[in-house]
């Protein structure tokens, strides 16, 4: 394997000195080494602007330069080259205050051994290697950081001020780089969600959290808004020991305008769902139910008129079938659409859906409320949540072996809860995670329409609970009159 040369830079203006240094560093390392030599600073200056060296062998003492200022001097034109100092003075001191200007060595005239001279240059060649890994993997670094599919930006956390900002990530706020290393994090930020920005940096500071997302607006120069997901990721102390973090940014503004016309699109399927359901429900109720209680009626007569057997006895048997029919044609109407929710409001509503459950389950339910007295602004709001109470309870007759049901409302800061608790097994995660739980994601989308949340836990212990807020702007509070 062929090495190449080392070369080397001497500084001495003494020219014995200089010749038995050479000899030296020809004693100890042979053909390895090249050596240049110059007597003054400012000659040294012009063959470090012309040419590349590995190492600079330096007298302190020189023609244009004395003492610790040639060093200094030296690591201004020269940062990235080793610098050994050569002095006829054994002082620690000096040799102390030297390194501390930069030098990587001190070394006394008249003690240079081939051992010391070697471990200068190999440490040297060392340097000289790390120094090229280093940059291999700095360009390295810096093509990825430059093509990028993702805007990355590296910012102050305290100011946030960009330190540096790849092209994707000014592309993706409409500016230019030069124009974001002049500006912070804060100024691009839509003016609306600069509060919720910066109580979401507070808290990923104070828990630490190495690795968040957020989501907020962005105002491009031009007034447009978009919509970016910030992949937040604490970094390195930079500088005067100031914190950074890394700022990954994704344009969502389109996933955003699918996922809300997908919204709509759902809020519109379930209101043309229930005003189906209210007719199917209506026929059922006024077509069907009537031609059957018609039935039902001449059935009576016809037994009333008809006493020989086995005809009466056949004519009475229709008439009980005939008044089940009725009463399965008013239940899958109730069911459909109760007239209850049209005639006395959610609240009745809800009265009815719990003391009907408990009659056909047998499982003891129980309704307390602070807010007896409510309505929604929005009629298709009070479908909803009545949906979402009634889903529940299906959910507690198939899955959770409870014996007993409480349901509360009550006005919580902002927010109306209905809060629903059994005393069955109580749901796991995994079965509120399963993308087969379609009754649970149908609830969350109808939260989801109100601006609304929904929280489900349990536990074996505690049994299931489901929790609904949804904000009082939705809801208006009728007062009690008093006579």
């Amino acid at each position: 394997m062929t090495i190449s040369k080392i070369h080397i830079l001497l500084i001495e203006d003494n020219e014995t000195d200089a010749i038995l240094v050479q000899n030296d560093l020809q004693l100890a390392m042979g053909d390895q080494i090249s050596i240049v030599h110059a007597e003054r600073l400012g000659t040294a200056f012009e063959l470090i602007r012309q040419h590349s060296f590995d190492l600079i062998l330096s007298d302190l003492t020189l023609p244009d330069s004395d003492g610790i200022s040639t060093i200094t001097r030296l690591r201004e034109k020269a940062p990235s080259i080793p610098i050994a100092v050569l002095s006829f003075r054994d002082d620690e001191k000096l040799a102390i205050k030297t390194i501390s200007a930069g030098a990587q060595d001190y070394l006394v005239k008249g003690s240079l051994t081939e051992g010391v001279l070697a471990r200068v240059i190999r440490y040297s060649i060392e340097r000289k290697r790390i120094e090229e890994s280093s940059r291999k993997v700095q360009r390295q670094f810096q093509t990825i950081f430059e093509k990028a599919p993702l805007g990355i930006a590296l910012i102050n956390l305290q100011t946030g001020k960009y330190y540096n900002v790849n092209p994707k990530f000014a592309a993706i706020v409409g500016r230019n780089v030069d124009e974001l290393l002049s500006l912070t994090q804060p100024d691009i930020i839509h003016q609306d969600d600069l509060s919720s920005y910066r109580d979401d940096m507070r808290r990923i500071v104070d828990q630490q959290l190495h690795d968040s997302k957020i989501i907020k607006r962005i105002l491009r120069p031009d007034e447009s808004i978009i919509w970016i997901e910030m992949s937040i990721v604490l970094f390195e102390m930079v500088g005067d020991m100031e914190t950074c973090y890394v700022c990954m940014i994704e344009d969502i503004t389109e996933r955003k305008r699918l996922i809300e016309n997908l919204r709509h699109l759902t809020t519109h399927l379930q209101d043309i769902r229930e005003e189906e359901r209210t007719r199917i429900g209506r026929e059922i109720h006024d077509v069907l139910g009537g031609t059957l209680t018609v039935l039902k009626m001449d059935l009576d007569w016809l037994s009333k008129k008809i006493s020989a057997e086995p005809m009466h006895e056949r004519i009475t048997s229709l008439y009980r079938l005939t008044g089940e029919a009725i009463e399965t044609a008013r239940r899958v109407s109730v069911n459909l659409r109760p007239n209850v929710l049209d005639h006395l409001g959610l609240y009745g509503a809800i009265e009815w859906l719990i003391r009907e459950f408990e009659q056909r389950t047998n499982i003891k339910c129980s309704l307390e409320s602070m807010v007896p007295n409510f309505s929604f602004f929005d009629k298709h709001h009070e479908t909803s949540i009545f949906r979402i109470i009634q889903e529940a309870f299906i959910n507690i007759t198939r899955h959770s072996n409870a014996t007993k049901v409480d349901v509360e409302l009550l006005e919580e800061n902002d927010s109306l809860a209905i809060i629903i608790k059994d005393n069955g097994v109580g749901i796991t995660e995994s079965q509120m995670l399963n993308p087969g739980s379609f009754g649970i994601i149908g609830m969350n989308e109808r939260m989801q329409q109100l601006g609304g949340k929904l929280e489900i836990h349990g536990s074996p212990r505690e049994g299931s609970h489901v929790t609904l807020r949804i904000p009082l702007t939705e809801i208006e509070l009728i007062e009690e009159s008093v006579e």
